[in-house]
């Protein structure tokens, strides 16, 4: 079955550059007008200290992307995409940017920010 969306996310470490890391995101069905989704994402651990798992995704302003180490109703957060939509609360496509804050559930010290890029 094909993905109703399916982006490549670049994040680049707002303090450090020359840190980027990749993350795929799809949600299988996608209807037209829908401003909250939740799909799955996947990725190599670089400084989002996770591989993959759930995302829900609102496209209202102020809102976007909350990214799960994992299932959603587990709750264990690890990226924010901070409007990470396009034009009219839509779901974002290529060249789409913005900024995003990292956190670790196993370590609350932990935290970090980013700028994110649809590739």
């Amino acid at each position: 079955m094909p993905f109703d969306f399916n982006v490549d996310v670049k994040l680049t470490n707002a303090n450090d550059p020359s840190q980027v890391q990749f993350i795929n995101m799809t949600i299988v069905s996608a209807p037209a007008g829908v401003q909250q989704l939740s799909g799955e994402w996947r990725g190599a651990p670089v400084f989002v200290r996770s591989s993959g798992g759930d995302f829900d995704w609102d496209g209202r302003p102020g809102l976007g992307a909350f990214v799960f180490d994992g299932p959603a109703n587990n709750a264990r957060f690890v990226l924010g995409l901070v409007d990470f939509a396009g034009p009219g609360g839509t779901l974002p496509s290529t060249g789409a940017t913005g900024t995003g804050s990292l956190s670790d559930p196993d370590d609350p010290s932990f935290t970090g920010d980013v700028r994110w890029e649809v590739t």
